[in-house]
């Protein structure tokens, strides 16, 4: 039998998916626990590109930490649109089955609440399956702060119900809940947008409930008790992420996940390879459908009227026909109006043609 983690997460890809699911996320948290100093991040997906339902498939009893959660965040998409983050900008938090990341709003209010509502849901389904403090993730927020730590936009979804596109509207209504400040709402592109201000619920990872306005548990860490959230804040080094030191005497660092800590020396062990995720490889297939052809024929309609009598005929003929037998019976009825008129119809008919292109996935992301 194979020790190395990496080794079975290879043998293991060509087994059945629900199998294959659960070993993978097991390999993948053990060698994170004896290794994982750093992530190398790919990126070369075709452009446009279907989101992708989970980045970090996991379904073991294993945990992900704060810290490889950011290092998949710059690669999150939804809808076929890259709305990653860079990891040096984030700070992650976790707590049993509950994450919160946080980020600098920008200075757009319309384009926040897009990309926090899209990263929201984007992350919450990459981690569809995986657990946080020893419970399966069940609510992840991404929240936008102003330079004080005031959430400006802040959104909540579930793994299992997060939306996976859409319009900007369809995206915060589809989620478990959202906030949005005063100050963002009043912007322009947002309070006519489609959606409410507030809706539902919106929980920081130790599950207090976060509102516009106020400052989330990553920026009063001072204040919380640290034995109730882990946290990772990446630094400027190509986006590592380190967790959060609650030792008080500066000793080793140390990572809690609901109440259970673990900690270790650096360089305690052995240098191991380091994992690195791999995005999915897919590409575009078109797709065909009936599709209406117009064919705009004009049609000329005669309309020719008795002055005398009123009488009305379809042609100059039948008019002079009329007038030929009444002159025949001593009436004059040599005058009429003509009052022919135009109409279109469209004669097209339906052909079968490209109606658009979706995206076929030939290799999931996967870890390697």
């Amino acid at each position: 039998m194979k020790n190395n983690p990496i080794e079975k997460i290879r043998d293991l890809l060509a087994e059945p998916e629900a199998r294959r699911k659960a070993a993978i996320c097991a390999g993948l948290a053990a060698a994170l626990a004896v290794g994982g100093a750093g992530i190398a991040i790919a990126s070369n997906r075709p452009e446009p590109i279907d989101s992708t339902p989970s980045a970090v498939e996991k379904a073991g009893a294993e945990s992900v930490a704060p810290a490889d959660i950011a290092k998949i965040c710059p690669t999150l998409t939804l809808d076929g649109q890259d709305v990653g983050a860079p990891a040096d900008e984030l700070t992650v938090t976790t707590g049993k089955g509950r994450v919160l990341v946080t980020q600098r709003a920008g200075d757009d209010a319309a384009a926040t609440v897009d990309s926090t509502a899209r990263r929201s849901a984007a992350l919450a389904r990459s981690l569809d399956g995986c657990e946080t403090g020893g419970k399966t993730v069940e609510a992840v927020t991404w929240a936008a702060i102003d330079e004080g730590g005031n959430v400006e936009v802040a959104v909540t979804n579930f793994p299992s119900t997060a939306p996976s596109g859409g319009t900007t509207a369809e995206v915060v209504n589809g989620s478990g809940g959202h906030v949005i400040s005063d100050g963002v709402w009043n912007s322009d592109g947002v309070h006519d947008s489609g959606y409410e201000q507030n809706a539902g619920t919106v929980t920081d990872s130790a599950g207090g409930k976060i509102e516009a306005g106020s400052k989330t548990e990553a920026d009063e860490g001072d204040k919380k008790d640290p034995g109730k959230t882990d946290e990772a804040k990446a630094d400027d080094s190509g986006g590592k992420a380190d967790s959060k030191k609650n030792d008080s005497k500066g000793g080793a660092a140390s990572q809690t996940s609901g109440g259970t800590s673990g900690s270790s020396a650096s360089g305690s062990s052995p240098a191991q390879p380091q994992k690195k995720w791999v995005p999915e490889q897919g590409h575009w297939e078109t797709d065909y459908g009936q599709v209406w052809v117009p064919n705009v024929v004009y049609v000329r309609h005669g309309r020719f009227i008795c002055n005398a009598c009123g009488a009305t005929f379809d042609s100059k003929n039948g008019f002079y026909a009329h007038s030929d037998a009444m002159y025949a019976q001593g009436q004059n009825h040599d005058g009429y109006t003509d009052d022919s008129y135009t109409t279109s119809e469209d004669q097209g008919h339906y052909e079968q043609q490209a109606t658009g292109k979706h995206w076929v996935v030939d290799v999931a992301g996967h870890w390697e």
